[in-house]
């Protein structure tokens, strides 16, 4: 669960939902995120010089120990 690593939440929606998503009122959007299958995800740990804007390179996306 991404809380484990951040208290921000990601909204997972079907291709096709965000239009949907964004016009419904917050019960209808809430069920809509209830209903959904989180993707496959893999978690690791990257080098906190990601949070840089100004540092945009591939070798970032590296795991660190």
């Amino acid at each position: 669960m991404s809380a484990d690593m951040h208290d921000r939440m990601p909204a997972w929606l079907d291709p096709g939902q965000a239009e949907e998503w964004i016009a419904a009122d917050a019960d209808a959007a809430m069920a809509m995120l209830l209903a959904s299958e989180p993707p496959a995800m893999e978690a690791y740990r990257v080098s906190r010089a990601v949070n840089t804007p100004r540092n945009n390179r591939a070798d970032l996306l590296a795991a660190v120990a």
